[in-house]
């Protein structure tokens, strides 16, 4: 079997690209062999095969034969030979003419053109630095063979590279470092290390030729290695990879692509851990007091060392400016202060420029992927769900857009999510000139939002627990950096999702988030549609149950009332707006101690109630269950009993045995019969609604809490205080960890600890 002809680097060398083509003739003529083909022309097969080697410019009656055999006319080619001829001569005549490169001698001891030290600080890259050294220790056969360092711009690609070069020069020789963000630069780098290992390679060469010449030389020494730095194409390091097997090379991209087609092992450098990030900063700026304040920073740059690089830098040359107000600075001004250069090293890549090359690539290669990623500016920077943007484009050109952004490392994907670095969104964002970007996005979170009660659809909280995160940013985007004006129509889809996001996270026990967002809701929709709008006067209603929620009692009532007045001005006071909104004031009030103001308007309720929507109606049984709640707080407690028994009996059959509505029907019925003196029963509820309400909603949601605290009483009540003690034990920490220590339902549980601990204990009690 003839053996295989050396690689040819066309793109290089006028020279390769003259044999590439004698070499494609050949292919077309099915492919004699030198041998047959030096039988038929008469010229030597050492002739014929040397003008398709690249090394040596064949004579024109070798180019006859070797072009003629093959069934073309010689003339074609006349015009390169002739250039190529006359090039050489050039060569020849200004300069000493230069070796075969296989015959050049090894290069200098530790030659090596790194682009700059690498930095004396480099932490939390121990074990990238292991797997660079440990891909770059396997051989392929007949290939040259490295890793791919890739990952998002500003990650460390480059210093990655500059560290382990530097630790390991001894290894190699020549360490070579190459720009390899375009043909060009790859020519320059490779023509470079030709005119160090030749200082006597003529001056008027071409680059193409000059850089070829080292590629030869690459190709007949062993130990060295190139590192070729930010890579864009892969088709441009191609012919630099085809050398042989007897050196390595590292590859750093922003490019995620399929680099093992080059025989090149992809190694994906994330953002620095938070603790290394936050050793970083405090060992860069010296403030070990400012701790906490750094592991917030940290956060807000999502572990970027670029951008923790930027702000050490930013406050050594600024040493009065505290950590709290450069993260202030970054909230309320990110445009000044990701541009700011250091004053020590100007000509460094501020922040905010480093990815403005990758995303100006994307808007070129795919606008879908453009348009995509400004829409992810505005939501959460994870686990983004991919179907959010179905409403857009079809699967495949979703499936494409996304390719393409993660490609430049902009994105990192998983089957159903999508993460961007919350730096590059604050980028992203900053170049909005208008709303349009903003109102897609709450467009489709809009679109998004699942149907039902996000409080008691329990098979729609799964979708809420994804949406939720990015309804939050959405939220913290239109508070901080919204563009004016925003028109009324994308005001009022983003005060409803703000709105319906607040209702899921009440569900969840989270008070404050939820009040926060009903209170942004509120403002939103009376700056876009005034304040007695309908949408508003939700809002409000929305906000007053925030309050009430949060311990606000008074200023819940206060906005509760004003929705009342707005909804029975516009709706009357039977539209069952209308009564939901009195039906839940009737409750506050209850529990205010107001029982003769609440049994009235809780009646009233119930009969609108009953005759509009009828006796099974979930706001029906609601009404019903409040009335027995107000009966029992008088002591009409067998009329209470009653209610509470036909509500959850109504509740079980309507909405299921586990459905957070009957499980308070159960409770409430537990409740009944302990206000009766009927302890036993009250017991045997309790218990059967806590482990309900915990398999169904957790152990820490507010009603599974408040189910622990009242079988913790009716456990005293029959002096079984041990258990008493465990269960408020464990309902105080679950308050106190979700709702904080101050919240009137941690108060009440602490002091109800605290009389449990001293009250006697007895056994024998009934269970």
């Amino acid at each position: 079997m003839p053996r295989p002809e050396r690689a040819l680097f066309p793109e290089l060398s006028p020279l390769h690209a003259f044999a590439a083509d004698l070499r494609a003739l050949k292919v077309r003529a099915r492919n004699p062999t030198y041998q047959a083909m030096a039988r038929h022309t008469g010229r030597s097969r050492t002739a014929l095969s040397e003008a398709a080697g690249g090394d040596v410019i064949p004579t024109w009656d070798t180019v006859i034969a070797y072009v003629s055999f093959c069934g073309e006319d010689p003339n074609r080619y006349r015009q390169v030979w002739e250039q190529l001829r006359e090039h050489r001569e050039h060569d020849s005549l200004h300069g000493s003419g230069t070796r075969d490169p296989s015959t050049v001698p090894d290069a200098p001891a530790d030659l090596s053109n790194l682009p700059r030290r690498p930095t004396g600080l480099f932490l939390g890259r121990d074990d990238a630095l292991q797997q660079l050294a440990e891909l770059l220790q396997g051989t392929d056969r007949g290939l040259v063979i490295g890793p791919v360092v890739h990952g998002l711009g500003g990650v460390g690609k480059t210093e990655l590279a500059l560290q382990f070069t530097d630790e390991h020069r001894n290894r190699y020789n020549p360490v070579w470092w190459i720009n390899a963000d375009s043909v060009e630069n790859i020519t320059a780098g490779l023509a470079a290390l030709t005119r160090t290992l030749e200082p006597k390679w003529p001056a008027s060469s071409s680059a193409g030729d000059t850089a070829a010449w080292a590629q030869r030389w690459l190709a007949t020494h062993d130990g060295w290695l190139l590192v070729l730095d930010n890579v864009v194409d892969l088709a441009a390091i191609q012919p630099v990879l085809a050398t042989g097997s007897n050196g390595r090379v590292i590859v750093t991209s922003r490019r995620y692509l399929d680099w093992q087609t080059l025989s090149l092992t992809p190694l994906a450098l994330p953002v620095l851990t938070a603790d290394a990030g936050v050793d970083l900063l405090l060992r860069r700026t010296g403030r070990s007091t400012e701790r906490a304040e750094a592991e917030a920073l940290v956060d807000d740059v999502g572990g970027l060392p670029l951008a923790l690089s930027h702000a050490a830098a930013y406050l050594v040359e600024r040493q009065h400016v505290s950590i709290a107000q450069y993260r202030l600075w970054l909230a309320e001004q990110p445009t000044r202060i990701l541009s700011a250069r250091a004053l020590a090293y100007p000509s460094d890549d501020v922040v905010a420029r480093t990815w403005q090359v990758s995303i100006d690539a994307v808007v070129a290669d795919d606008p879908l992927a453009a348009r995509m990623l400004g829409i992810m500016s505005y939501l959460g920077a994870d686990r983004i769900p991919v179907d959010l943007f179905t409403p857009i484009a079809d699967a495949l050109a979703v499936e494409d857009a996304l390719t393409v952004a993660a490609s430049y490392s902009l994105i990192s994907r998983s089957p159903a999510t999508i993460s961007i670095h919350r730096l590059v969104q604050t980028v992203i964002r900053l170049a909005h000139t208008d709303e349009s970007v903003l109102r897609e996005a709450v467009n489709l979170l809009h679109a998004a939002l699942p149907t039902g009660d996000p409080e008691t659809t329990v098979a729609q909280w799964p979708r809420w627990a994804e949406l939720a995160p990015h309804i939050d940013a959405l939220a913290a985007r239109i508070r901080n950096e919204r563009p004016e004006p925003l028109t009324a129509d994308t005001t009022n889809r983003a005060a409803h999702a703000l709105m319906r996001g607040g209702f899921y996270h009440r569900g969840q026990g989270r008070y404050d988030a939820s009040l926060a967002l009903f209170r942004q809701s509120l403002q939103l929709r009376e700056d876009a549609l005034g304040p007695d709008h309908p949408d508003t006067v939700t809002s409000r209603y929305a906000v007053a149950g925030g309050c009430w929620s949060t311990g606000r009692s008074a200023e819940a009532i206060a906005a509760a009332r004003a929705a009342l007045r707005a909804r029975e001005m516009r709706f009357g006071p039977s539209h069952p707006d209308t009564l939901e909104i009195a039906s839940n004031i009737a409750v506050g009030l209850r529990e205010l101690g107001h029982h003769d103001e609440a049994i009235t308007l809780t009646e009233q309720t119930l009969r609108y109630r009953e005759k509009i929507l009828g006796a099974e109606h979930p706001e029906t049984l609601r009404s019903r269950n409040n009335l027995a709640g107000c009966y029992r707080a008088v002591g009409r407690v067998q009329e209470a009993l009653i209610l509470y028994q036909e509500t959850l009996e109504a509740r079980t059959r309507t909405l299921g045995v586990d459905h957070p509505d009957t499980l308070q029907s159960q409770n409430n019925l537990a409740g009944g019969h302990e206000a009766a003196g009927q302890i036993a029963e009250a017991i045997a509820l309790y218990e059967a609604t806590l482990t309900a309400r915990q398999d169904l909603l957790g152990p820490d949601h507010p009603d599974t809490s408040h189910s622990r605290f009242n079988l913790a009483n009716a456990y005293l009540t029959v002096g079984r205080r041990d258990a008493a003690v465990q269960l408020l034990q464990l309902t105080l920490a679950s308050q106190c960890w979700l709702l904080g220590a101050d919240h009137p339902d941690s108060r009440k549980t602490a002091a109800a600890l605290q009389q449990a601990r001293d009250a006697p204990s007895q056994r024998g009690g009934p269970a």
